[in-house]
């Protein structure tokens, strides 16, 4: 198999961004706050313990006692507050990462449905459980940079205050340092964006893999998506084998940066010594300040690597952000009798090929409309639009003489149920998937007198935990016609104005269907029904039928009428059963 490459396009976003993507999410300003007094309080008790270093050597064993007893509350100190930091960053995080998944995932709910369609929204699981991990990781990483800074400031004032020249060539060692460091961030940001890039891309072939492995099995292609599989976790290894040496890196400077902090404090303290300028305590004294601005000057370069890193990642989570919602809960109520839907001049497309065009069509209030095509001819489409999962890109829908975009979009979507081919089954109980989408309580006896109609309790009486059978994902553990009733339960649960059927009785057998359909005639009376049908008894329920050919209106009227007119797809379909409907 030929090796893929991730394709990746690096992203960024400004500084405004960041902070407006955290706007609506409860900071944890206390925890924030005690991270940098727990820092403020181990940088003076580390001063104190390399201050305390050096006057023991200066004092050549005659330590007084209180002296001793404030050496090892210092050393208590260190350690208390670098668990507790360590335990307030902790929460912090946690609370950060939890209140950026949960803003993130009502924008992915209300963000419009044609922003998944190329990628089908897979991919939006890292943003959900990977790349929010970085909000917290940049905001902790901004307190560390500030707490280091503080740090850095308060060991050096007094490294001059014990020597300039010792201080003086320290500092020679900074910019070289620096250079290293910006480097170092600069790297570690491209590998992560790739790393990233990888992770989404697994993430996005297992999801939709592992939800097909009925397709993988009985199309036999085990051994081609075993090579698929294995070259995505190649590639993913190689990244990580690459964040790997990253680490390595970081630990180099690290020990490089020690190593200079031993030679320089030692050598030029040693002729400084030599001359009278200082005592041996004060350079070790100076040595173990200058060996915790080494360990603070290697952590501001990892912070900086972990800054650009997390950019990456978080301007993801902003463009997602970004991404367009569906109208608002700012439009009119369909809180008025029925009218009839009207499309008018409507043309839509997925990509640059349109599916329909120029439609202009009426669904007529309190009757049942058959729309009927061959595939390919945008029948589906044409109930998107109904739904308004899409808006058209051309032409308008309206309700009676109403532009619908002047309807609140969740009003609307009230007022129609859809029981689809195949209609999706949510993990839970069946109880909860006949209730789906109600807004409101339901009782036993509604319950139960829905199952009956949709003939959902002639199998749910059979099973040990009746309604509160739980179902694995997609409903696996029913079989089609099952989920089907499920499906069909859960339009006449929220009692809709407005039905649209696709193919709803595809998946049950002869009796099955004739008893659901029986069901759904009850349901369909008084109110407004769209049905997608290939079969001849789903269109003789027709009062009115619309033919689409490529995507255009072939002919529109009652089936008689249709049969009456030119040469058709209906036509074609019933020519032998002309008498039925005449």
């Amino acid at each position: 198999m030929k090796k893929q490459h991730v394709d990746y396009r690096p992203e960024k976003a400004r500084f405004g961004e960041y902070l407006a993507m955290f706007q609506g999410i409860k900071m944890p300003w206390l925890f924030i706050i005690l991270i940098f007094v727990a820092t403020v309080c181990s940088t003076f008790a580390a001063l104190n313990i390399s201050m305390f270093t050096g006057d023991m050597v200066d004092a050549n064993g005659r330590v007084p006692a209180a002296q001793l007893a404030a050496f090892a509350l210092s050393y208590l100190l260190v350690g208390l507050c670098t668990a507790g930091s360590a335990i307030f960053q902790g929460v912090a995080s946690e609370r950060i990462n939890l209140g950026l998944r949960k803003k993130l995932w009502r924008k992915i709910i209300y963000t419009q449905q044609s922003c998944y369609d190329a990628d089908g929204g897979e991919t939006l699981v890292s943003r959900v459980t990977t790349d929010c991990d970085y909000a917290s990781k940049l905001l902790t990483t901004i307190v560390g940079l500030v707490s280091l800074a503080f740090s850095m400031a308060t060991y050096l004032t007094q490294m001059y205050a014990m020597n300039v020249t010792l201080s003086n060539y320290m500092l020679l060692f900074i910019p070289f340092s620096a250079l290293i460091g910006w480097g170092y961030a600069k790297l570690r940001f491209l590998i992560a964006q790739k790393t990233q890039a990888m992770l989404a891309r697994t993430t996005t072939y297992l999801v939709e893999r592992t939800a097909n492995l009925p397709l993988i099995k009985t199309a036999n292609a085990q051994q081609q998506e075993i090579e698929r599989g294995r070259a995505n976790f190649q590639e993913q290894y190689v990244m990580q084998i690459k964040t790997g040496l990253m680490t390595s890196l970081y630990t180099a400077l690290q020990t490089l940066y020690n190593i200079v902090s031993i030679i320089i404090p030692f050598s030029v303290g040693a002729v400084l010594v030599s001359q009278g300028v200082l005592t041996a305590g004060v350079v070790i004294a100076f040595y173990s300040i200058s060996g915790s601005v080494g360990v603070a000057f290697t952590n501001v370069i990892n912070y900086a690597g972990e800054v650009r890193q997390a950019n990456g990642a978080l301007a993801r989570v902003i463009n997602t952000m970004k991404l367009p919602d569906e109208q608002g809960r700012n439009g009119r109520d369909l809180d008025q009798p029925d009218e009839d839907i009207q499309l008018v001049d409507v043309t839509f497309g997925y990509g640059q090929e349109p599916v329909l065009q120029h439609v202009t069509c009426q669904i007529p209030k309190h009757k049942v409309t058959a729309v009927i095509g061959v595939n390919g001819s945008g029948k589906s489409t044409l109930f998107k639009l109904v739904e308004r999962l899409y808006e058209p890109q051309q032409g308008r829908i309206s309700f009676g003489q109403t532009d619908a975009k002047e309807y609140d979009i969740h009003a609307w979507r009230r007022a129609f149920s859809t029981v689809a081919q195949g209609s999706p089954l949510m993990e839970g109980s069946i109880r909860e998937n006949v209730c789906y989408g109600c807004q409101r309580e339901v009782s036993q006896e509604e319950l139960l007198k829905v199952a009956k109609l949709a003939h959902v309790y002639d199998f749910v009486q059979d099973l040990p935990q009746g309604f509160d059978t739980q179902l694995t994902g997609g409903g696996q553990n029913l079989s089609g016609g099952q989920r089907q009733c499920v499906a069909i339960a859960r339009a006449m649960m929220n009692a809709p104005d407005y039905l649209l059927l696709d193919e709803a009785t595809s998946n049950l057998d002869a009796k099955s269907e004739r008893s659901v359909m029986e069901a759904l005639d009850e349901l369909m009376k008084g109110r407004t029904t769209m049905i997608i049908a290939h079969s001849l008894s789903a269109i003789r329920r027709a009062d009115h039928v619309i033919v689409l050919r490529d995507g255009q209106v072939e002919a529109s009227g009652t089936p008689a009428q249709i049969l009456e007119a030119a040469d058709n797809y209906l036509s074609k379909v019933m020519d032998r059963k002309r008498p039925a409907l005449s």
